[in-house]
């Protein structure tokens, strides 16, 4: 038992920060109605812009996770303008296309500004082994910390979604963009602004996720393939199934190398994805959507 509740809060916290990648394509997603194939290459460079800031120039850990964040914007912002933006008016598939072409580009910045070598980031939170016991429960402290970040910052982001006039422009866009169009909603800056979100959401996971992981230009594959996951498995688009996906696939995950194996960790993810989908194809929270012909 101790081993299990052990398990479930290690599984809740990785899947804390899938969830907020996860949220980034969901909440694109809403928007433009295509995926983001880039959103996980600003995850890796959310984490080298806060390798670099806190490793190199010695930043503190608040400043450098705020430096990352705001480093990863601009460069969100400066792609939307020059690359997406003007594919916004076009028919076809041209956006899409730049968002994959988009992840060769941040790759070639990345290289370009922080080299090809592999580093590693030191822990976040002090003493990576410091625990807090439970009887035999042994509860890691980082885990504790990035559960109490990640959780404030998604009621932070569902309240900025319901109580602010950005957030309610985004959700009118996600819901009838013409309509949206029509009331007066700057439909290019709720875009832009859906992008630039989106990027510090993904940039925050790459420095709370770095320090497991070894932060160098092509670590972005395999946390962005998993976000993808949990986002379809809460519910493609659907911002609390995105949070929900997110942690049950880290709970799902850290459970499946527990009991059977690390090295099916990530099979024994699909397998339970694919039993989701065959249940609900839409995704836990997601809705069936009718098309009238």
């Amino acid at each position: 038992m101790a081993l299990l509740i052990q398990g479930i809060v290690q599984g809740a916290a990785i899947g804390a920060i899938y969830a907020l990648i996860a949220l980034g394509y969901s909440i694109i997603y809403s928007t433009m109605r295509m995926g983001h194939f880039a959103q996980s290459d600003f995850f890796m460079f959310g984490a080298q812009v806060g390798w670099w800031f806190l490793v190199r120039m010695h930043v503190p850990l608040l400043l450098s996770i705020v430096l990352a964040i705001v480093g990863t914007s601009i460069l969100m912002l400066i792609v939307e303008r020059i690359t997406y933006r003007p594919m916004y008016s076009k028919v076809g598939i041209g956006l899409m296309i730049s968002t994959m072409g988009m992840q060769y580009v941040v790759q070639g910045i990345a290289k370009l500004l922080f080299g090809y070598q592999a580093t590693k980031m030191p822990p976040m939170f002090g003493d990576d082994n410091k625990t807090y016991d439970i009887g035999k429960i042994k509860i890691a402290h980082t885990d504790l910390m990035i559960l109490l970040i990640c959780g404030i910052l998604m009621l932070a982001l569902a309240i900025f979604m319901k109580y602010t006039k950005i957030g309610v422009a985004m959700n009118a866009v996600s819901m009838n963009r013409k309509a949206a169009q029509l009331m007066g909603v700057k439909l290019n800056t709720i875009i832009g602004t859906t992008y630039i979100l989106a990027a510090a959401l993904a940039a925050l996971a790459g420095v709370l996720l770095a320090p497991r992981l070894t932060v160098v230009y092509n670590m972005g594959g395999a946390a962005g393939n998993k976000a993808m996951t949990a986002a379809v498995m809460g519910g493609f688009g659907n911002m609390p199934g995105a949070m929900l996906g997110g942690v049950l696939l880290g709970i799902i995950e850290t459970l499946g190398a527990f009991y059977i194996s690390s090295m099916y960790r990530d099979a024994v993810v699909f397998v339970v994805l694919v039993l989701i989908l065959f249940w609900r194809p839409q995704g836990i929270l997601g809705r069936k959507i009718i098309t009238k012909v």
